[in-house]
């Protein structure tokens, strides 16, 4: 499976399935937010499995264990390969979303990329993950390796925060795909340096070339 997951970080249906259909070369899993799953619900998702691709349903749940196993039990009925809950959310809550059967793999978010936090919080979050079922977890860049080193090449790392170039947004916490994926990031999650791109599709290319070290 491909590296490179396309955060679909628009606000309609016409513009998310036009560039699933356009990066389908360079990625295999496109991410579903917030934003553009409440503008286009359910539907979207069967959309883009349809499309043969798989969809990281990114919601970050946190709420009561009830709540969230429930809600992992909604996602895998809708298909999707993969989805976020909160590390935060506790031991309690981890082990109710894991013990969902035949559920989509589970990505603990450990820190937001936006904020600063010490690594220790991240590695302390990442155990409390692994050790309560969960597949792996969302980590900037700056901790892939202290997460391999303390869960294991086993358990997933994913990383936001991947810029191709030094650039001024409200991301604090990044790094190139080449350094990411050196560093033993699973996938890497791009965003605005594709989608915000002139030219989304050479950018997706891009990426994808330093990814497999063509670059």
């Amino acid at each position: 499976m491909k590296k490179l997951i396309v955060a679909l970080d628009v606000k309609t249906e016409n513009e998310a399935l036009a560039l699933v259909k356009n990066l389908s070369p360079f990625a295999d899993i496109f991410k579903v937010g917030p934003i553009l799953f409440l503008a286009s619900g359910p539907e979207l998702v069967k959309r883009i499995s349809g499309m043969g691709k798989n969809v990281f349903l990114d919601m970050k749940f946190h709420d009561i264990p009830a709540t969230v196993q429930r809600s992992v039990e909604s996602a895998r009925e809708l298909g999707v390969y993969s989805l976020t809950i909160h590390s935060c959310g506790g031991e309690e809550m981890i082990k109710a979303a894991a013990s969902v059967s035949g559920r989509p793999k589970l990505w603990a978010v450990t820190v937001l990329t936006s904020q600063i936090t010490s690594p220790d919080v991240v590695i302390e979050r990442a155990r409390l993950a692994m050790n309560n079922g969960a597949d792996g977890v969302i980590a900037s860049p700056l901790e892939i390796e202290a997460v391999k080193k303390a869960c294991g090449n086993n358990f997933y790392v994913i990383t936001p925060g991947i810029r191709p170039a030094k650039t001024d947004d409200d991301q604090k916490r990044v790094a190139t795909p080449a350094a990411a994926i050196k560093a033993g990031a699973d996938f890497i999650v791009v965003g605005r340096p594709i989608i915000a791109a002139t030219d989304p599709v050479a950018a997706a290319r891009r990426i994808d070339e330093e990814i497999n070290g063509k670059k």
